[in-house]
């Protein structure tokens, strides 16, 4: 089984791939030009997000290291651009709708030969790659690779042609598709386990997603509620400090992601829910010592007021009978004792119902009143 099945034509195409300066591996030093062919979105990967990264990273939207994946710190990074430029903040990076700012950059956004050398590359590549797992494999599941791998050579055949024909667009067509077959001949041969493996890799990385997702509105409902308890007047200077952590955590957890490293993206988001956890305890526990403070202190305030008032109203009853068995007239003056009687039950009740800011200005009613009942004698 041969890729090469018409010599003429894969000389052409050879010819034009040496005349393409994007045909090479792409470095962060040799890299001068970039093509775009396609739409790109978190799972993407390749030359093409590589550019896609260092030009973000040169318009300052893109702060980490160019990987060539698209992850969501590239999808983040995408949406302030389209913010910043007035597009609809998608994450989607879509070739036609950056190309007047790419242009002038040396980037070129149509389907031209370089995005079809790099489409007919990755097809030969895929290609290679299921002839390897074919060779390896037998029975009726490699018999039915090899019909996919035929399927496959024959449109990388006709992505030759129409890319000697200079017809990039069909070239690229042809190539993904026999890309796609390709792969699917891969699909066959490892069967079962091939889905398992996918499935649980898709799986993972969903759950890392969802996790730094979580994580994220935690931390931004977090910092919301310090901004609050500081405008409050709560100390708030610990948990800030607890909350920066955080934050650092969870920039190593995107990072961890778009590595593909999807268990340690789980790890590092379940340390920014424990840190975020840890810094709203020490508002609360802020908020707790003044109640503690406030509340027994009122109540040791209101307490010691009502039995001073308690003992004053009692000596003032003692001064008004001793007025009385001395001829003087004392009426006015039991009314208002009366009426004191009554402030200082107020008083008690509502020390009783925890309402010690009442209890204390009941206290100073009795007080008030007793000076009066005194003045009337």
């Amino acid at each position: 089984m041969s890729i090469t099945k018409n010599g003429f034509i894969l000389a052409a195409v050879s010819a034009l791939f040496l005349a393409s300066a994007v045909i090479a591996p792409i470095s962060a030093q040799a890299q001068t030009s970039c093509s775009f062919y396609r739409n790109l979105a978190v799972g993407s990967s390749g030359g093409d997000v590589y550019c896609l990264q260092n030009w973000l990273a040169a318009q300052g939207y893109f702060a980490a290291g160019s990987t060539g994946y698209y992850g969501p710190i590239t999808q983040q990074a995408v949406i302030r651009w389209q913010l910043a430029s007035g597009q609809p903040a998608t994450g989607v990076f879509t070739p036609g709708s950056f190309g007047r700012e790419l242009a002038p950059l040396g980037v070129s956004y149509t389907n031209n030969s370089a995005g079809a050398a790099d489409a007919i590359r990755d097809a030969e590549e895929a290609i290679d790659d299921a002839e390897d797992e074919i060779d390896d494999a037998s029975g009726s599941r490699a018999d039915e690779a090899e019909d996919l791998l035929d399927d496959a050579e024959d449109e990388l055949d006709d992505a030759r042609r129409a890319y000697a024909s200079a017809d990039y667009s069909r070239a690229i067509d042809h190539a993904e598709e026999a890309e796609d077959l390709a792969n699917e001949a891969i699909d066959e041969v490892d069967g079962d386990r091939n889905d398992r493996d996918n499935d649980r890799d898709d799986e993972d990385r969903d759950d890392a997603a969802d996790a730094i997702d979580d994580a994220r509105n935690s931390l931004d409902d977090a910092w919301d509620e310090v901004d609050e308890a500081w405008e409050d007047g709560w100390d708030t200077d610990e948990a800030e400090d607890t909350l920066h952590d955080a934050d650092d955590v969870l920039m190593d957890a995107e990072d961890a992601y778009d590595d593909r490293d999807y268990d340690e993206a789980l790890d590092l988001a379940d340390v920014v829910e424990d840190l975020i956890s840890e810094a709203l305890d020490e508002i609360d526990e802020d908020r707790d010592d003044d109640w503690d403070n406030d509340y027994y202190g009122n109540a040791t305030d209101a307490r010691d007021a009502l039995e001073d008032a308690e003992d004053n109203l009692n000596d003032a009853w003692d001064d008004l009978d001793d007025a009385w068995y001395d001829g003087w007239d004392t009426d006015e003056a039991e009314d208002i004792l009366h009426d004191a009687d009554d402030a200082l039950m107020d008083g008690w009740d509502a020390y009783r119902d925890g309402d010690y800011s009442e209890a204390l200005d009941l206290a100073d009613e009795v007080e008030d009143l007793i000076d009066e009942a005194m003045d009337e004698i």
